[in-house]
């Protein structure tokens, strides 16, 4: 039989991390004042806050119709910018219509399980309208890309992590008099770095996240003074159809034509282990 002594020990092996976590609250129509949980939050001792926004939203429709879907996309896009220029409180009004609430205490192995539990326990707009069979595909968002690089980037670059992934993934540069927040997770002493994920069934999202991924870097190699900037790509597996697999091979043909005047570096994987070791390799790298 276990001692009380046995049970304290065998929690504090398995629970690495501990926190408290945060919940965003959007207010779709201020008329009704009916709020919806869009997104999780986690802050750890140290102070490291990540995010984790909802990345679904045909749910939305059985609420208040399919043209809503762009609202509440929006939504999550404002929040997850806004919550990094924010010192956090209890609560945070980012909009009129978007809170982030300080919710209690969490903990877990990792970052990234926390964030993934408290999704899936929270966020109900989340849960897929049609049932999920276990072969089909599914879509990965670059939310969660990110904390899961975080994770393995960390043992991968030890000391040198804060140096080349910054608390703020995001960087406010100007450009004719017009301010841009561009998402630039990663750098080195000469170069910037944007993520994208084209791990989606839904061409149309690819082509819109890696217009995204290109504006970002390409704004930044104008405005910032780096000469080896890089794009990083999460692709899909082979549990996505294969005619849809060939759509998106297309669009990177010519996403990396495009890139090629630029002489941007870009890595790619299907999974985040060997992306993990592509964006090491690049910070590690001399410039």
């Amino acid at each position: 039989m276990k001692t009380l002594d046995d049970i304290l020990n065998s929690t504090t092996r398995t629970t690495n991390v501990s926190g408290n976590w945060y919940q965003f609250q959007w207010t779709p129509d201020i008329t009704t004042g009916e709020k919806l949980n869009i997104g999780v939050g986690f802050r750890d001792k140290s102070g490291e806050f990540g995010v984790l926004m909802l990345d679904y939203y045909e749910r939305i429709n059985c609420f208040y119709g399919q043209e809503m879907q762009f609202q509440l996309e929006l939504a999550c896009n404002v929040a997850r910018e806004l919550v990094f220029r924010k010192e956090l409180n209890d609560s945070n009004e980012l909009t009129p219509q978007i809170h982030l609430v300080k919710k209690g205490f969490a903990q877990g192995k990792n970052t990234t399980d926390i964030l993934n539990n408290l999704y899936k326990n929270t966020i109900s707009l989340g849960k897929k309208v049609r049932k999920v069979s276990s072969n089909r595909f599914s879509s990965t968002s670059r939310d969660a890309v990110y904390i899961t690089l975080k994770e393995k980037l960390k043992l991968n670059l030890g000391i040198d992590y804060s140096y080349h992934v910054p608390e703020n993934p995001y960087q406010t540069v100007s450009e004719d008099n017009i301010i841009n927040n561009l998402y630039l997770p990663y750098k080195k002493q000469h170069g910037v770095a944007t993520l994208v994920s084209t791990a989606y069934a839904d061409i149309q999202r690819v082509k819109c996240n890696l217009f995204d991924g290109y504006r970002d870097i390409d704004i930044a190699s104008n405005q910032i003074n780096t000469k080896e900037n890089a794009i990083f790509l999460m692709l899909p597996d082979e549990s996505l159809k294969r005619e849809t697999q060939i759509e998106i091979e297309n669009e990177l043909e010519k996403f990396i034509w495009l890139l090629k005047p630029h002489n941007f570096h870009v890595g790619s994987h299907v999974n985040t282990e060997g992306l993990a070791e592509e964006i090491t390799e690049w910070c590690q790298s001399a410039a």
